[in-house]
Formats: C-alpha cells, sequence, structure tokens
C-alpha cells in the first residue's frame, strides 16, 4: 500500500481526531507542494502523481463528512474539498501548475488551522502556508 493509500485509508477510518485531521491536511499540503515543484521542473508525470496523492487523501476526507449532522459547516468543508480537487486535476500538465499549487495550498492551510485551533496544536508559520 502507498504513503497515499496509507493516508486515505486513515482518513477513511478517521474517528473525531482533529489532530488527526491536522496531519492529513499536513500531508495534503506537503503533496500540492510537491506538484507544483514538479510543474515548475517540467515533470508532468511526477505532479500527476503528487495531484493524484493529495486527492485521494482529500477523497477521504470528503467521504468522512456527515451531511446530516455536519449542517452548512460539513457541506461547505465538501465544497472546498471538491473545488481543491478540481484545481489541482485541471493544473496537471500546465504551465501554470505551479501558481495554481501555491494558491491551494494557501487555501488548504486556512481549513487545516482552523483544524488545528480546534485540536489545540500549532498554527502553521505565515512561510510554511
Amino acid at each position: 500500500m502507498t504513503n497515499a493509500s496509507q493516508n486515505a485509508a486513515a482518513a477513511d477510518s478517521l474517528e473525531s481526531s482533529p489532530v488527526a485531521v491536522v496531519k492529513l491536511y499536513d500531508t495534503i499540503m506537503l503533496h500540492i507542494n510537491r506538484a507544483g515543484a514538479a510543474a515548475s521542473a517540467g515533470d508532468y508525470q511526477a505532479q500527476f502523481t503528487e495531484v493524484m496523492n493529495a486527492t485521494r487523501i482529500i477523497d477521504g476526507l470528503n467521504r468522512c463528512l456527515d451531511m446530516d449532522q455536519g449542517g452548512r459547516t460539513a457541506q461547505s468543508l465538501r465544497d472546498m474539498y471538491e473545488a481543491v480537487s478540481r484545481a489541482l486535476l485541471r493544473s496537471v500538465g500546465k504551465t501554470s501548475g505551479a501558481e495554481a499549487c501555491e494558491r491551494l495550498v494557501g487555501a488548504v492551510a486556512e481549513t487545516r488551522d482552523a483544524w488545528a485551533t480546534i485540536a489545540g496544536v500549532p498554527l502553521l508559520k505565515p512561510e510554511l502556508q
């Protein structure tokens, strides 16, 4: 099982651990940053691999949402997950892929820090966003 598959499986089996959610967001951001670096280098196969790793984890988080109990918060998270996944997939193979990845890391970082506040773990430093 690949690391991304393990992370997706972890998201699928996730109970209500905000710390685990923060760690998954950190891993998503790592893959998005790697995808951006690969796009900058013109290595679109590596970019695709990293995008797929990120989207697998995002999909796992999306599937964990309880839409009945989560209300507007769950719907907002679902909308964000789907938008990030779509934007990542659209960035593959494009010269603008690195810039797209940079913007997406910022968006994911905001939600990650919201979870970090809930979990009582440190927020990201501005230069890591």
